[in-house]
């Protein structure tokens, strides 16, 4: 199999090198960041430690170009004084920016309304407000005023009476259409709301299946007003809606099946939350981290497991996961040679 191109080489470096940048919960040393083998500055045996810091800064230079600034943060005393220490290394989340002509007006628009809508239906959610940011900065690219009152799209006046009755404690009555395009009336108890790539998402208990159920908003044709006359309802104790938010391995009738991955030990516990979601049962020793989850598609399951083989993510169970994963890399390797 040829070599890749030194470009092809640096391009992976950079989009690794992103990539441990954005989940880290702290800035990264140089160190951390040149001698990490994951990250690629360690290609050549060879490769001195002041070759090797020579990339990376050809790397943030290239970055820059395209937009992507990543700052350097000294080390400072308790009287605010720089320490002669390493530089820590972040992106500069200010500076960085999408080049001009990425995103057309007319794409900029339809994510402001996407946002809007986030906004609509979780207002009180503290974590959403860096979207501000974003939002302006889009607003600006499609020609329109950032606090200017014209909100989502249709649909956000059912939105709201969900998000009221919600509010309120009160079943609320909507028509849903399904996937398989069937129209329905439900009377639901909304437990919790989340989102998950571009769509949101309530979860409650369904009067008609007596039983909880996860629906999508925008298949919500219509909802009616929860009156306060309508009996209210308590959320159980026990219910968490982590437990119904989606993984790639989730979209089949399959039955589920137990699966059990493995981590390196050294991996920070906020990088094992982006993703694990909350979800399974995480167990923690001195060699690895171990999580197990039921998997109701195995080849979703996976290609999931090879996105994070750069953290270590392993499979380890049962043997048909195990054998697709080799599956997997064997045409990755195929396709290249």
């Amino acid at each position: 199999m040829p070599k890749p191109s030194r470009r092809v080489e640096g391009a992976r470096r950079m989009l690794n090198l992103l990539f441990s940048l954005h989940v880290s919960p702290r800035p990264l040393t140089t160190s951390e960041i040149v001698d990490d083998p994951e990250i690629g500055y360690l290609g050549k045996k060879s490769a001195t430690r002041d070759s090797r810091c020579k990339a990376f800064r050809r790397d943030r230079e290239t970055l820059a170009e395209h937009g992507v600034h990543i700052r350097e943060v000294l080390p400072r005393s308790a009287g605010g004084i720089a320490v002669n220490e390493e530089s820590a290394w972040a992106i500069d989340r200010e500076r960085t920016h999408a080049t001009q002509g990425v995103l057309s007006p007319y794409n900029a628009e339809e994510i402001v309304c996407a946002i809007d809508q986030i906004f609509e239906l979780h207002a009180d959610d503290p974590t959403l407000w860096p979207l501000q940011t974003a939002r302006t900065k889009l607003c600006e690219l499609a020609g329109r005023d950032p606090s200017s009152p014209e909100r989502a799209a249709e649909g956000r006046t059912d939105l709201k009476s969900i998000w009221n009755a919600f509010d309120r404690l009160k079943p609320v009555e909507f028509t849903y259409r399904d996937a398989r395009g069937i129209e329905k009336k439900r009377m639901v108890e909304t437990y919790g709301m989340f989102t998950h790539g571009t769509h949101s998402y309530l979860v409650g208990f369904d009067h008609d299946a007596e039983d909880l159920r996860t629906f999508r908003t925008d298949r919500i044709l219509s909802a009616k007003h929860a009156p306060d006359t309508r009996a209210s309802y308590a959320i159980p104790a026990e219910f968490d809606v982590t437990g119904h938010q989606f993984l790639p391995f989730d979209f089949s009738r399959a039955t589920p099946r137990p699966c059990t991955f493995t981590f390196p030990a050294g991996i920070a516990g906020e990088e094992l939350a982006l993703i694990t979601q909350g979800r399974g049962e995480l167990a923690q020793s001195d060699d690895a981290w171990t999580w197990g989850i039921a998997v109701r598609d195995l080849d979703a399951a996976a290609s999931f497991t090879l996105e994070h083989a750069n953290l270590g993510m392993r499979a380890q169970g049962p043997s048909e996961l195990v054998g697709l994963v080799r599956d997997h890399i064997e045409k990755a390797v195929s396709a290249h040679e």
